[in-house]
């Protein structure tokens, strides 16, 4: 069933690197092993490819625990000068293929043995375009690099690292589309059109990108 408005905390289309190459859902909002409970305000969604493979919370999934994240595309905010609320953005490929972001995933087990399978997306610096909207990018992988992100055994962080690049600017685009995508419950096709051009805004014209 498709979705259009994909929030922290929900099931999120994945290939891990636990070598079946099966598709798999798992809640977007990484928990680390040693937590002590899922708290919806405390899952980490993002970690900075910089620094991951010498965080806590996430280097030995860098080393051990990695997959695919599938999506065709990400919404991001602008906060505009006189405007009370953000102006959100879709950002995707052109041609609007599906593409992968690099991810790590972990497992949790609480005390009932109930487990947890959670995922969060690695980002690098921006690309050009990017850059007028946010400081940051989800980290895209090229088909030709799925295979090294997804070797199941152990891997050496510094031979991972070429990979945390951002993605060609210039192979990607975005469209303003409608503020009712910020209600997490909006999930509709609308969420990612574009808006009618009479209310476009471009980037750039912000009071501030962050």
């Amino acid at each position: 069933m498709p979705r259009y408005n994909v929030a922290p905390g929900a099931p999120v289309a994945v290939i891990t690197n636990e070598g079946t190459g099966a598709l798999d859902f798992l809640t977007w909002g990484l928990v680390p092993p040693w937590s002590s409970g899922v708290k919806m305000d405390k899952l980490l969604i993002n970690a900075r490819s910089e620094t991951a493979a010498s965080k806590p919370s996430f280097k030995n999934a860098f080393r051990r625990r990695r997959c695919l994240i599938l999506a065709d595309g990400v919404f991001e905010w602008v906060k505009f000068r006189g405007k009370k609320n953000k102006v959100p953005y879709y950002i995707y490929l052109k041609g609007h293929p599906v593409f992968a972001y690099a991810g790590l995933w972990e497992s949790w087990h609480s005390i009932d043995g109930s487990e947890v399978k959670s995922c969060c997306i690695l980002t690098c610096e921006p690309n050009q375009m990017v850059a007028t909207i946010h400081h940051r990018m989800g980290v895209i992988l090229h088909p030709q690099d799925y295979k090294a992100w997804l070797q199941p055994d152990e891997a050496d962080p510094k031979a991972l690292q070429p990979l945390m690049r951002p993605f060609p600017a210039e192979e990607m685009a975005y469209h303003q589309v409608t503020e009712k995508v910020s209600w997490a419950k909006h999930d509709e096709p609308e969420n990612i059109e574009p808006v009618p051009e009479d209310e476009r805004r471009e980037p750039g014209q912000q009071e501030s990108l962050f």
